[in-house]
């Protein structure tokens, strides 16, 4: 069992979806994944299972997997309408611990994907932000913060030119590194981290601290 996170804001669906998205090629097939971020549990939102390239998913049907699946696909989707497979009288605001972990441990047991319920061929269609073209360049956005005040954004390897110039809120970022430690103590630089997305980071701090900016602020490549 590998737990990736519980550091993402509350109800914030594109981000679960981004943090997803950056984690499932690393793991095998046969790989189960739950992820739950679910401001609509209770609600008319479906409940459900998907499979894509070997690996399951279970959560809510608000646009979290389809986001975090545009590359890979979706193989087949069933709605988690056998009852059996969760706690009896669920809650009607934590499906997380009442239907969907009940439901990942019969998987993991073995119960077969298409016993879990009714299939369905619609769903929630949901899209992680794209940069978009600009006269002066690219404009995109803070996707994700982590735990050092790395500042994550959509940005990847083909959106960068020569000479760099990155802006974020009311900083001006010119520096590009190829690692951490190639900046002095405290400097404020940009790099390609390990989700191939360009993040900007301080040598030894936070960047969400030392910039003053969250997730959704906009940042600019010109």
């Amino acid at each position: 069992m590998v737990d990736l996170t519980h550091e993402m804001p509350p109800q914030a669906i594109t981000t679960g979806a981004f943090l997803l998205k950056s984690a499932i090629e690393y793991f095998p097939k046969g790989t189960i994944h739950l992820a739950v971020v679910d401001p609509g549990v209770g609600s008319f939102r479906k409940a459900i299972a998907l499979q894509s390239q070997g690996h399951t998913f279970v959560g809510p049907d608000n646009g979290l997997f389809s986001a975090a699946l545009k590359e890979w696909g979706i193989d087949r989707v069933v709605e988690l309408t056998e009852k059996k497979f969760h706690l009896k009288n669920p809650s009607s605001t934590f499906h997380g611990r009442d239907i969907f972990a009940p439901v990942t441990g019969y998987l993991a047991k073995g119960t077969p994907f298409a016993k879990l319920g009714k299939k369905t061929n619609h769903w929630v269609w949901r899209e992680i932000p794209k940069p978009f073209k600009v006269s002066a360049g690219w404009t995109g956005e803070i996707m994700w913060i982590d735990r050092f005040g790395n500042l994550i954004t959509n940005f990847q390897k083909q959106h960068l030119s020569k000479p760099f110039r990155l802006k974020v809120g009311k900083a001006v970022v010119l520096s590009l590194a190829n690692h951490y430690a190639e900046a002095k103590r405290g400097t404020v630089i940009a790099l390609l981290g390990s989700s191939g997305n360009l993040e900007i980071s301080v040598n030894g701090g936070s960047a969400g601290q030392k910039l003053g900016v969250g997730i959704g602020t906009s940042a600019v490549l010109c």
